[in-house]
């Protein structure tokens, strides 16, 4: 509170000093293109803020209530649930398996936990955790050895088993959990109760929560990040409920339809995920499985909900000491993962995936773009019209970004005075990074296993990749700031033609 209370006297304090620079006839138009802008932005905000009341308050309720009027009549015939291990600490293995292994104990219908995992070591110990529970006859544990070559490979192998299996697979569902993911007594049947309700529910995914072990400072930097973008995405993922279409199937755990998972066309998308692009090329997906799965419901018109009251909690690792590297590479795998999905996802028919889903796949395109635009138009309006307008900039953000901290407190009991630096940096930092991979797709790596995607087509094609994706974001950025400049007042249409005499001559 006391963090909060001088925050809040600073800007009360400033307000006071902020030079008038409105009453400047010539900041018109960049004040119009900023206002605009702000208010294009922040009802954006505000339209997620409400929907996510209503369907938390109002509408996810009303479907817990029936699931719950239903009792064992909702419950399915048989569940699965799939974990993948690799390269994971003994400690956190040992955590994650006993928690479903009791998940499974709790939920009194049939169950098969099925993992698939790399090495021998792994599969004595997950035994010896599983017949320590000693579990009823109705729960049974299906080990799969594979290959280490990625989590996709994993999936493939294990959804391949459930298909095998002979139940009916209409009734039943199957539950995908990371290998880091620890489930609360009774979430796997809380959730599949769900699929009662109505027979276009194609898969579901949960809230989240992390949990970081350390209390050094880089931890605790990154423990108050995560927990910010945790409560964001409790927002944002209710706001989408609303329409029954979430913008991802979290990896962490998703619930599916046992039939959709036994579809060869849902597993050969899992496994062998590619998109032709124009100028790379065709390539595969190393990272994004869940995109992937997300994408094939999507597609074939299935409803997608999101839980609100099931919270999974999440044994993150931090990536590096340094924040901003650490940062920096898990925005990468995440933006890459959205980009790479999204053009393709507009594809698809409105009809199919509904309005506010298709507007909010256009909004990722955008959003990068709008993040930057306030940012741009400040330094240029600065340079052109003074640097009061610089300074009314960065005491506008400071007020939006505490606002919109303060609405966090809908999603979470508690906020820290570091979320509004988080929540720009986000905006900022995350806006260039998803301009960067916008322009190199090809470019993947996941962050614990350390593998990356590799071209493997000659030396001048991979020339030829490179160079372009660089000529690709000079265009894009040159583009950008032009239009920030004329659409803020600072350049017009006599400087272009000053401008392009100049070339001309050249």
């Amino acid at each position: 509170m006391i963090g909060f209370i001088i925050y809040i006297l600073i800007l009360v304090a400033t307000a006071f000093y902020l030079p008038e620079v409105y009453l400047d006839p010539e900041a018109t138009q960049f004040i119009l293109a900023i206002g605009f802008l702000s208010i294009w932005r922040y009802s954006w905000s505000l339209t997620h803020f409400f929907r996510a009341l209503i369907y938390r308050k109002i509408a996810f309720p009303k479907l817990r209530k029936r699931a719950n009027d239903l009792g064992d009549t909702a419950n399915p015939e048989h569940i699965f649930l799939v974990l993948t291990t690799f390269r994971i600490g003994t400690s956190v293995t040992v955590e994650v398996y006993l928690a479903a292994i009791k998940d499974a104990i709790s939920t009194g219908v049939p169950t098969t936990i099925i993992t698939s995992i790399v090495e021998l070591s792994e599969e004595r110990l997950i035994k010896n955790i599983f017949d320590l529970q000693n579990p009823p006859d109705y729960v049974r544990l299906k080990i799969v050895r594979i290959k280490g070559s990625g989590k996709r490979d994993a999936l493939s192998v294990a959804f391949r088993a459930v298909s095998n299996t002979h139940v009916n697979k209409e009734n039943s569902v199957v539950s995908v959990i990371d290998g880091d993911s620890i489930l609360p007594i009774g979430s796997t049947i809380s959730c599949a109760q769900l699929f009662s309700l109505s027979p276009k529910l194609g898969a579901l995914t949960t809230e989240e929560s992390c949990k970081l072990d350390g209390d050094d400072f880089a931890t605790e930097v990154y423990r108050r990040w995560y927990s910010m973008r945790f409560a964001q995405r409790h927002t944002y993922m209710s706001s989408m409920g609303l329409s029954k279409r979430v913008l991802t199937l979290t990896g962490r755990m998703s619930m599916f339809r046992a039939n959709i998972v036994s579809e060869p066309g849902f597993i050969d998308t899992v496994e062998l995920d590619h998109i032709n692009h124009w100028r790379l090329g065709q390539f595969r997906f190393l990272t994004g499985d869940d995109k992937s799965s997300w994408f094939y419901l999507l597609k074939n018109g299935w409803e997608m909900w999101y839980v609100p009251d099931v919270d999974i909690v999440t044994i993150e690792e931090i990536p590096h000491r340094n924040f901003f590297i650490g940062a920096n590479t898990l925005m990468r795998r995440w933006f890459g993962n959205m980009l790479r999905t999204n053009s393709r996802a507009l594809t698809v028919p409105i009809k199919v995936m509904g309005f506010f889903t298709w507007w909010n796949l256009v909004d990722q395109r955008i959003s990068m773009w709008t993040s930057l635009f306030g940012l741009s138009a400040g330094i240029i309006g600065g340079f052109v019209y003074g640097p009061e307008l610089f300074i009314v900039y960065l005491w506008w953000v400071a007020f939006i970004r505490l606002t919109q901290t303060l609405m966090l407190l809908a999603s979470r009991k508690r906020v820290s005075i570091t979320w509004p630096f988080f929540i720009y940096f986000n905006q900022i930092y995350g806006s260039l990074v998803k301009v960067y991979v916008l322009n190199h797709l090809h470019k993947q790596k996941w962050t614990r296993q350390k593998t990356s995607f590799k071209q493997k087509d000659g030396y001048w094609n991979n020339l030829y990749i490179e160079v372009s994706s660089k000529i690709s974001m000079l265009t894009y950025a040159t583009v950008f700031l032009t239009s920030v400049a004329f659409i803020s007042g600072a350049l017009n249409t006599q400087d272009i033609q000053h401008v392009a005499d100049f070339f001309i001559k050249l």
